[in-house]
C-alpha cells in the first residue's frame, strides 16, 4: 500500500511559492467570521413583483450584525433558507469592506480586474503600433523601389 504521508508535507511548503506565480492571487485570509451569537434575524414579509403571493409570505430574511450594526434584507427566493444564505454571504462582504477596507476580497477583484484591462489596452496598443510601423516599413520599401 502507498503512503503519502512523506509527499503532502513538501507539497504544503510549495504550495505558497505556487500562489505567488498568480499575479490574480485574492487573499481571503483576513475576512471576519460571522458569529450566530453578533446576529440578530428576522423573517420579514416580501414584496415585489408576484402580487399578492408575495405580499402575503413571510420569506424575506433581514440581518443585522450587533457590533457593527450593519444589515442585510434578502428576497431573491422564495425559500427562507436560501434567502439566509444569501443574506449572510451579503453580510460577510459588507462587513469585509468595512473591516479591511482597500484590502477586502471585493476591492482584490475590482484591483485585479483593473490591473487585467490595462495590460489588455496595452497589449492592443502595442499591437495597432506594430502594425503602423509594418505599413509605414512596406510603404518605405515601395518608394525606394519606384525611385531606383
Amino acid at each position: 500500500m502507498l503512503s503519502f504521508r512523506p509527499v503532502l508535507p513538501s507539497l504544503l511548503r510549495s504550495l505558497p511559492s505556487i500562489l505567488s506565480r498568480h499575479k490574480s492571487h485574492i487573499d481571503k485570509s483576513s475576512v471576519p467570521r460571522l458569529d450566530q451569537a453578533d446576529l440578530q434575524e428576522k423573517v420579514t414579509l416580501g414584496s415585489g413583483p408576484g402580487g399578492q403571493a408575495v405580499n402575503k409570505t413571510a420569506n424575506a430574511v433581514f440581518l443585522k450584525h450587533l457590533p457593527t450594526g450593519l444589515w442585510v434584507k434578502c428576497h431573491q427566493t422564495r425559500s427562507v433558507e436560501m434567502n439566509r444564505k444569501i443574506a449572510k454571504q451579503l453580510l460577510v462582504i459588507k462587513l469585509d469592506n468595512l473591516v479591511n477596507g482597500e484590502n477586502s476580497v471585493e476591492n482584490q477583484k475590482k484591483t485585479n480586474e483593473k490591473i487585467k484591462l490595462e495590460r489588455k489596452k496595452e497589449k492592443t496598443r502595442l499591437k495597432y503600433e506594430q502594425r503602423k510601423l509594418e505599413s509605414l516599413k512596406e510603404q518605405s520599401e515601395g518608394q525606394d523601389g519606384e525611385i531606383s
